[in-house]
């Protein structure tokens, strides 16, 4: 009885602090109190890149604007490095909104059509992802339509480079498709990784991102995809001999922010927010070429021999895999998301 007693004690207590509460926040029935528009908000801004990227000199760069702008009523907080976690866990928190805003590889294990920055071939160049990553692009909009059904505000694609392949032994027929280049090449565990590789003659073999610089060392690989010229510098640069610019995959991360957040925003605001990105976004295409170019020079003052394939060689290894190896990945990005961005070349 004593329990029973105290239970219900504890429990008459909790509904009457519950009460009182509500009351205070005007819940209990009145019209809610609207928030101060110029109440000033700070915002944590979480990114998986070092402090010397060149993503953090542009989060830093619009987080000054859209302080500027908004008259610091939203200053933005930036935490580089994944200080706050891990991009799963960084995306999962912006959907609860317990973090603001982000800077990370959108995780598809939510939707796997989140993966599709990654699709092989989807741009051939620069100038290519100027069109196909643009914030009005066919893609944008359907990234912006995958993060609201999540709660995510989608924000714009930022292009930190494009991925390349190291490797401690030359490939044999490099521009022969299907033949047997007789490698075994790390690649990450997703289609868009593995199958192209396989249709292109390599054998693929899921390696953690982690693991790489010890796989190709230790010879359980010949060499790897997964990194752009600087993370091929800074992450595998003493165990390779060879890089191969071949513009498969680009580095096309994203940034995204609590979509209620969003929403709560005035029109004014929301739209310099948007500004604001948009600008980085575009801005990075040009950043990244140069980016790229600077740490392939580096690898070459490494010792790694660089191999920067023609746009007539690349434009035909583009075909092969739009052709061959796409239609693998409808069951994973449909085909409705993949007849869009075949459209593009038409």
């Amino acid at each position: 009885m004593k329990k029973r007693s105290r239970r219900s004690m504890l429990l008459m207590a909790l509904v009457l602090c519950a009460s009182l509460v509500l009351t205070a926040c005007g819940g209990g029935g009145g019209e809610e109190t609207a928030a101060d528009p110029d109440e000033p908000m700070v915002w944590r801004m979480a990114t998986d890149h070092p402090i010397d990227h060149m993503a953090t000199r542009s989060a830093e760069a619009l987080a000054a604007e859209i302080e500027e702008k908004t008259e610091g009523r939203i200053t933005i907080d930036i935490y580089p490095a994944s200080q706050l976690g891990g991009y799963d866990t960084v995306y999962e928190e912006i959907v609860r909104g317990t973090i603001e805003l982000a800077h990370i590889t959108i995780p598809d294990s939510l939707d796997p059509r989140l993966g599709a920055a990654y699709t092989p071939y989807l741009t051939t160049g620069y100038d290519e992802a100027k069109e196909v990553y643009a914030p009005d692009s066919f893609l944008s909009n359907k990234f912006v339509e995958y993060n609201e059904a999540l709660g995510a505000k989608f924000l714009g694609f930022y292009l930190e480079g494009y991925i390349g392949m190291g490797t401690k032994v030359e490939p044999n027929d490099l521009l022969v498709p299907g033949a047997d280049k007789g490698i075994q090449t790390r690649v990450w565990a997703a289609p868009a990784s593995r199958e192209p590789m396989a249709d292109l003659g390599y054998t693929p073999v899921t390696v953690p991102y982690a693991e790489a610089p010890t796989a190709i060392q230790t010879g359980v690989v010949d060499g790897w995809i997964g990194g752009t010229p600087n993370v091929n510098y800074h992450w595998v640069g003493e165990v390779i001999d060879y890089f191969y610019r071949t513009f498969m995959h680009a580095e096309s991360t994203a940034y995204v922010m609590n979509l209620e957040l969003f929403n709560s925003l005035s029109e004014s605001d929301q739209q310099i927010v948007l500004d604001a990105f948009a600008k980085q976004s575009m801005d990075s295409f040009e950043l990244a070429e140069a980016e790229d170019d600077y740490w392939m020079e580096q690898l070459e003052e490494l010792g790694v021999t660089v191999t920067v394939l023609s746009d007539e060689d690349v434009q035909m290894l583009a075909e092969f895999v739009r052709t061959t190896t796409w239609p693998k990945l409808e069951e994973v990005y449909t085909k409705e998301l993949l007849d869009g961005l075949k459209a593009q070349y038409e």
